[in-house]
């Protein structure tokens, strides 16, 4: 069966193959109506485009890469996971493919982002959950290479990012805790080098401060990101003399890992001890109790950090990109 070529499409369209190479490529004017009526031959035909030919010619790799942080679970992460997905979609939609490349944050050298930006394999790059002193983005930023942050938020000079209200999230689980009745809040902090984790501390801060709280030291552990930390450094506060009747934590599998630990203790939630999450990962809606949470569009910040590179790369938006996305309480039975 021989297969459908670019002359195929341009001679059922009734155009030049030059149209129908710009319409693949997206660069250079073609009419509206005969971009839909060669988009509408090709699925007919089933046409199937050369990608490697294609990036050869629009001298593009068609690729993106998304560097994520390298961890013994990486793709049990649910985060990452459903910001590829976002991403992914959006790449397909595109006709781009995607690389993985996870990256070893505790001794990453410096140079190395840069370096994936002079090796001609990606038009762009998405970094997911960088670090706040990661040693590579200084230089990232400077070189003007396409990228954008996911999960970090810098206000300077080259840096893109797609972020969440964390401070506003955060401030809607303490709003929620104080309005059942409680004074007594921990909190369990995430990561002290990602931003989010300090925004969501912040917003823990502010929150003690409007309702005249006191900000108490032993009432804040860090559970790293962690629900095997965060289970374990839980127990400081399950053995304070005035324990806490409610804990907010950063995420939401640090919640699941405090909630295994108060059963231990033989108490309950949230009739002893309140416990509310942050995501709104998937299997927080089917623990039980089910979690309390502050959901963040983690599968819109995929796609709309995947929009915004692809618009960078083909100069159709202006720099800097900063977009923060809604977060939403979620409210369930461990609360």
């Amino acid at each position: 069966m021989n297969k459908t070529t670019i002359s195929d499409i341009a001679s059922k369209a009734g155009v030049s193959r030059m149209t129908v190479s710009r319409v693949l490529s997206g660069n250079g004017p073609v009419a509206e109506e005969t971009a839909k009526k060669i988009k509408s031959i090709m699925a007919e035909m089933n046409y199937q485009p050369n990608l490697i030919a294609r990036s050869l010619s629009i001298r593009k790799s068609m690729n993106l890469g998304v560097l994520i942080p390298k961890t013994e679970q990486l793709f049990l992460d649910n985060y990452i996971a459903q910001v590829l997905s976002g991403v992914s979609d959006i790449a397909q939609e595109n006709d781009y493919r995607i690389m993985l490349v996870p990256v070893n944050q505790s001794c990453s050298e410096k140079g190395s982002y840069i370096n994936y930006a002079r090796s001609n394999l990606f038009d762009g790059i998405i970094l997911v959950k960088a670090k706040i002193n990661d040693p590579n983005l200084p230089e990232l930023a400077e070189s003007g290479f396409p990228f954008i942050l996911v999960n970090y938020r810098k206000n300077e000079h080259g840096y893109n990012y797609v972020d969440s209200e964390n401070v506003k999230g955060a401030e809607l689980a303490m709003e929620h805790l104080y309005e059942k009745g409680h004074r007594k809040i921990a909190f369990v902090e995430g990561t002290k080098e990602e931003t989010n984790s300090r925004d969501r501390l912040k917003g823990y801060k502010n929150s003690l401060k409007k309702f005249g709280l006191e900000y108490r030291e032993e009432y804040v552990i860090c559970g790293e990101f962690e629900k095997e930390i965060a289970y374990e450094r839980s127990e400081s506060l399950l053995n304070l003399v005035e324990r806490p009747t409610a804990i907010f934590c950063s995420d939401d599998y640090m919640a699941l890992g405090v909630i295994e630990r108060i059963k231990t203790y033989g108490l309950s939630v949230p009739n002893d001890i309140a416990v509310i999450g942050f995501d709104n990962i998937e299997i927080s809606q089917f623990s039980r109790p089910a979690l309390t949470t502050v959901r963040q569009p983690i599968y819109e910040i995929g796609k709309t950090a995947a929009t915004a590179l692809l618009n960078i790369i083909g100069n159709k938006i202006s720099q800097p990109v900063r977009k923060i996305l809604k977060t939403k309480l979620i409210i369930r039975e461990s609360t």
